[in-house]
């Protein structure tokens, strides 16, 4: 024993300096450089007539360590199939023109992002635009004529600069300070945040300048066209926008004069207007917002002056997102999860809805959440991205109303698999050991597995908590597969896809029996008979890392934890987070200082003094949504109360660590590294 103790020690010395351990790993099984090899489809969007559809590309590469994007067009029945694009730069943001015959995109292949037309009769493309900020939200007017888009237009602070003598020429003084008076002053995945605000604008189809619609000190979002010309966008008009997230109105505007009618009136969140082909009605997702941290998104429908107001989605019990109006305006697509599967629905304007596609899923290298995207010609027939338990996104399609089956059209990534094993996939379902709730989950298993072995068990929570896992290919849970390890995914309460009741449990409560859904589903893989009870480890990202600190002061149980950028404190969480307006206000009924024991009997730091399981504290050192502050915390805690802890700090990332190959596989590796040291 002491002498395998030794060796996992060595090996964990070896990975955490640098060596490669890729070797460790059967050369069948699915493993880090695959990924490099792997290509996924994402965004498919149908022609008009239904013939026709261009989707996204979704590849890796090995030599820059980014995602890089082609365009590709297929025929609806598979054929004539073949590249609109090439290089390694990115496009995206495809929308067909109202007759077929243009496309509009975005594409950084100049350098900056700019808008570009190509012509699908001649193959000619050519950039619109020359601007300094990123343009999104791209729609064609109803004639083809003009484009639509959003984009960031820069402001300037209104902070006092200081009186200050100027440096000497040839000196060398320290930079300027940065000077912050925004509520909200920084963003995950996007730094600190600039002066300015997000503006929609038009410009003509043929180039020239755009046309700013909008102004003022207002974020406007969710532009689109109506029938007749004019535009709908959602924006918070109030001075309290800041402090009072989820507030967004529905506006109408005639781009001619600019004047703007309010549609809505009472308290948002009204989100993703679209107006009707036939110009009569409004639809758009939202709820009565009573300040919870999970609120069942539901569809509305009102007339086009904003009278007549009424909810149609009563017999939908899942969260609508993604809204389509069909062509003939009677009813409408949207997206929804349930029971950690993604789909395509249609409801009528009667509230009769029926389920039309699913396995939905994205061009994701993560972990296995919900995701993908559908596209609905005129005519019925639809594509969307497809994704298997073991397989990545496809391209499939369907037709409304003839009910044909959907199919898979695509298949990139056939000869790779055929020479990559990876873990096989199995659901399960596990009764609550505390009330009548169940818990859906789901069990990797190592490629060749002997259910007559005993292996290494990773419980692998998911964050969130208001998401969902599915079965749903996960490159980074397979590489842990390929390691030889069982891995197990779940979905306790809190989580969406199973109700209102299930995922709003854990308002202002959280964590509570979502620990007992973990624990239950431990039990019930154990009781499967291939699983070595001394061998059992746990970890998980975000509110995962929240469920893993709280298991651990709960449970001695698990050999060894990794606990990834988590929450430890809410107290500090709620002020140093990037959604400062909106967490101590929807997660909590009182500001902390108001009352700090509702938010220390959540925090995990609570549960410190419990823990005795050696834990790996791993944050990207560029999170601003979990700040590196809390894992600080947890760590130092930790030290003080002699657990042994480490602490991983992944350079260039944010709280995606996925974001880039090579922190994936640093993320893997460093969770696969701690459990193999303390392994029996």
């Amino acid at each position: 024993m002491l002498a395998k103790r030794y060796f996992s020690v060595l090996l964990f010395f070896l990975f955490i300096t640098g060596v490669n351990t890729h070797a460790q790993v059967d050369e069948s099984y699915f493993d880090y450089m695959d990924l490099f090899d792997l290509q996924m489809v994402s965004s498919p969007e149908i022609s008009p007539d239904g013939n026709t559809i261009i989707y996204e590309r979704v590849q890796y590469d090995v030599m820059t360590d980014r995602r890089f994007v082609n365009l590709w067009t297929i025929s609806f029945s598979g054929e004539d199939h073949r590249p609109l694009t090439s290089g390694k730069t990115g496009y995206g943001s495809v929308t067909w023109s109202p007759s077929g015959d243009r496309i509009a995109y975005t594409s950084s292949e100049e350098g900056s992002n700019q808008i570009f037309i190509r012509w699908m009769d001649t193959g000619v493309s050519a950039s619109i635009t020359n601007l300094t900020e990123s343009p999104g939200n791209l729609s064609w007017s109803p004639d083809g004529t003009k484009l639509l888009f959003s984009k960031f237009v820069p402001g300037s602070s209104s902070v006092v600069k200081p009186d200050m003598p100027a440096p000497p020429e040839g000196a060398k003084w320290e930079e300027s300070a940065q000077v912050i008076d925004k509520v909200r002053y920084r963003n995950d995945g996007g730094g600190y945040v600039e002066d300015g605000f997000r503006h929609v604008f038009v410009i003509s189809a043929e180039g020239g300048a755009p046309r700013q619609l909008t102004s003022g000190n207002h974020n406007f979002g969710s532009p689109s066209w109506t029938p007749d010309g004019n535009i709908i966008f959602t924006a918070d008009l109030s001075e309290n926008a800041d402090l009072d997230p989820n507030n967004e109105q529905i506006y109408e505007m005639d781009i001619e004069t600019r004047e703007m009618t309010q549609l809505t009136d009472k308290r948002g969140p009204h989100s993703n207007p679209k107006v009707s082909p036939n110009g009569e009605l409004i639809a758009y997702t939202g709820y009565k917002d009573e300040f919870l941290g999970y609120q069942l998104t539901e569809l509305y429908i009102m007339d086009r002056d904003g009278s007549n107001l009424r909810k149609i989605s009563d017999d939908v019990e899942q969260d609508i997102s993604s809204i389509t109006w069909a062509a003939d305006s009677k009813s409408v697509f949207f997206r929804y999860d349930e029971e950690g599967n993604s789909k395509v629905g249609n409801i009528k304007l009667n509230g009769d809805f029926v389920q039309i596609a699913l396995n939905l899923g994205g061009a994701s290298t993560g972990r296995p959440y919900g995701g993908g995207s559908y596209s609905v010609a005129d005519n019925g027939r639809f594509a969307y991205s497809e994704v298997s338990p073991i397989r990545p996104s496809e391209l499939a399609v369907g037709q409304v109303p003839t009910r044909m089956a959907t199919k898979k059209i695509t298949n990139l990534n056939a000869e790779l698999f055929k020479a990559k094993k990876v873990g096989n996939v199995e659901e399960f379902w596990v009764e609550s050991s505390v009330d009548n709730f169940k818990t859906q989950g789901w069990i990797i298993t190592p490629p060749d597995f002997d259910p007559n072995k005993k292996y290494p068990m990773i419980l692998e929570i998911h964050g969130g908590p208001h998401t969902n896992y599915g079965p749903r290919f996960s490159p980074e849970l397979q590489f842990m597969a390929s390691r030889g390890y069982v891995v197990v995914y779940t979905n306790p309460r809190g989580s969406t896809s199973y109700g209102a009741d299930f995922a709003a449990y854990i308002n202002h409560n959280y964590p509570s029996e979502d620990y007992n859904d973990l624990m239950d589903a431990t039990d019930y893989v154990i009781d499967q008979g291939y699983i070595d009870e001394d061998n059992l480890f746990i970890t998980g990202g975000s509110g995962g890392g929240v469920l893993t600190a709280w298991s651990i002061g709960m449970t001695d149980r698990f050999a060894a934890a990794v606990v990834a950028k988590p929450v430890i404190n809410w107290y500090s969480f709620v002020l140093t987070a990037d959604g400062i307006p909106f967490f101590s206000k929807y997660w909590f009924t009182e500001k902390p200082w108001d009352d700090p024991e509702q938010y220390l009997e959540r925090s995990p730091i609570s549960l410190v003094g419990n823990v005795t399981t050696p834990t790996m504290l791993l944050t990207g050192q560029q999170d601003y949504r979990t700040p590196m502050s809390e894992t600080e915390q947890y760590y130092s805690a930790l030290k003080l109360q002699d657990v042994d802890a480490t602490m991983v700090r992944i350079a260039g990332s944010g709280h995606s660590i996925y974001a880039k190959p090579s922190n994936l596989f640093r993320k893997v590796g460093y969770i696969t590294g701690w459990f193999d040291r303390y392994k029996n």
